[in-house]
């Protein structure tokens, strides 16, 4: 991934907090390949927007998938054949509908801004 100098980059605390991953999991996921921070001179990781949203791709990825490795092989078939199949909105939208009756919790995911987000755009674009 090439960046210009002008763009904007993330820390890994920052990217923590717009993703809900971890930063033990973004290091992981760097360790297996998924993803290639920036790093500075003084070797820290920074984070494009397109890192951010590959990494959002991995997440939703990994709620469906059984490992890594298959995480891996969709993310290459992806990039093989230039779509990204659903988009995370998507994908979280098309979770939560699926399991509109059997939820337990109102909080389906674990970051709360996320979950607003997504419930004023299944009010928007996706009325009943």
């Amino acid at each position: 991934m090439t960046e210009s100098p002008h763009t904007s980059t993330y820390s890994i605390g920052q990217v923590c907090e717009k993703t809900g991953l971890t930063s033990r999991q973004i290091r992981y996921y760097e360790s297996q390949g998924l993803i290639s921070p920036i790093r500075t001179q003084g070797k820290q990781r920074r984070f494009s927007a397109g890192h951010i949203e590959r990494l959002l791709r991995i997440k939703a990825l990994m709620n469906e998938k059984s490992s890594i490795k298959a995480v891996k092989e969709q993310l290459d078939a992806e990039e093989a054949t230039g779509s990204e199949g659903a988009t995370n909105d998507e994908l979280s939208f098309l979770q939560i509908k699926s399991n509109r009756t059997t939820l337990t919790s109102i909080y389906p995911i674990s970051d709360r801004a996320e979950l607003t987000r997504l419930v004023r755009n299944i009010n928007l674009d996706h009325p009943d």
